[in-house]
């Protein structure tokens, strides 16, 4: 039998702590170490920066009811 599961999402958004006007976007680089990291360059100053995830991402949490 099929359940289903509302669900909420939001969009999550890094904001540039240098310059603190702009969002990190990432570069469609990957660097193979162990994790994996990608880069990202800040919308506004372009300051770089390596995080463990791809922003903007999308998360997901569950309606109680």
């Amino acid at each position: 039998m099929k359940e289903f599961t509302e669900l909420k999402t939001r969009k999550v958004r890094y904001k540039c702590d240098w310059c603190n006007d702009g969002y990190y976007e990432p570069t469609g680089i990957c660097l193979t170490s162990c994790p994996p990291q990608y880069p990202h360059k800040c919308s506004n100053c372009g300051i770089n920066r390596n995080f463990l995830v791809i922003y903007p991402l999308i998360e997901t949490k569950e309606i109680v009811t």
